[in-house]
């Protein structure tokens, strides 16, 4: 199966007015695709840095028959449009977006949500809006991202991108297949080549537009993290929506004690039925890695159930989860 054109070919497109000031309302092509099965509980997937929603491709799979999937690509990613400087991507203009998304181009009333990477901060901003609008999603999912800079590592590639001296002699020197290849040799599990379907799917997404001419400009999302997110992760912790947080193990990235502490300082205490789990099969990208594990972390939850400390299926590459709350608000 070629993974890219499968996803090309089932998507479609709507156009968004940036709401960033200095974008003086500029449009972008939004790609998005809906799949599994119409009627069914809907699951929205939010996708990460540098990749897209084409990383979902692999549990949407999972859980085709049981949920009605949607997901995009935010504006600069994947099979979106990708407009250069000087226009302005922005976490927040991506959080309105998503809420558009929500409620007028999918109008969801009762949803589900996943989060990944990048998206996690996305979310977080899309939580406090549509909290505002009483329209809180039924549960959600966060999985790995630095969604706390203090304790992530960046890798030596993010930092020349961020430097404005080094970032556009960076992406000069990089190629879509080379960005691919060295994603799945350091943040998937087992490590990848080029020649596996899903990294030399991501590749064609890095090419699509030339995408990769955008990076350092979309990696600017890190200055607003790290101004901002411990006022997100705050207002999370007042939410009373159920949170599960899913971490691939051996993540380098955002090692697995940003879990740790997001979790003890912000998710564990807060109003809702809120579950840590930690996949030990999995690296970053654990909706690659371990999709069936992920799928399943998903179906239990939605079941509404109390669940007791385990692993899944008694086995020991099974996800595990470590610990669990339920709060009132």
């Amino acid at each position: 199966m070629d993974i890219f054109e499968d996803w090309h070919r089932d998507g479609t497109a709507f156009t968004w007015v940036s709401t960033t000031a200095s974008n003086a309302g500029a449009e972008v092509e939004v790609f998005w695709r809906r799949a599994g099965t119409p009627g069914a509980p809907a699951l929205v997937c939010v996708h990460g840095f540098p990749t897209s929603g084409i990383d979902y491709h692999g549990l949407a799979r999972e859980l085709a028959t049981e949920f009605d999937i949607y997901v995009l690509d935010f504006p600069g990613y994947g099979l979106s449009g990708k407009p250069s400087a000087p226009y302005t991507y922005s976490l927040y203009d991506d959080a309105r977006l998503l809420v558009h998304a929500i409620t007028h181009v999918w109008k969801l009333d009762r949803f589900r949500m996943i989060t990944h990477d990048r998206g996690s901060s996305v979310g977080m901003i899309a939580l406090g809006m549509l909290d505002e609008r009483g329209s809180l999603p039924v549960d959600v999912f966060l999985t790995n991202a630095n969604i706390y800079l203090p304790l992530a590592n960046l890798t030596a590639f993010q930092v020349a991108l961020l430097d404005e001296g080094t970032g556009r002699a960076t992406v000069a020197a990089t190629t879509p297949d080379m960005l691919a290849a060295g994603l799945g040799a350091t943040t998937f599990m087992p490590r990848r080549s080029g020649n596996d379907p899903e990294i030399a799917a991501l590749a064609r997404c890095f090419a699509y537009n030339d995408g990769i001419r955008v990076l350092p400009d979309t990696i600017r999302y890190l200055h607003e993290r790290a101004a901002d997110e411990t006022g997100w992760l705050d207002r999370l912790s007042t939410l009373d929506v159920d949170t599960t947080l899913i971490w691939g193990l051996h993540d380098g990235v955002a090692p697995l004690r940003v879990a740790n502490h997001v979790w003890q300082t912000y998710l564990k205490p807060k109003p809702g039925r809120n579950r840590y789990w930690v996949v030990p099969t999995a690296d970053h990208y654990l909706q690659c890695d371990a999709p069936d594990q992920l799928a399943q972390i998903i179906r239990l939850t939605a079941r509404g159930e109390a669940t007791d400390l385990q692993t899944l299926g008694g086995r020991p590459e099974g996800a595990v989860l470590v610990d669990r709350s339920d709060r009132d608000g």
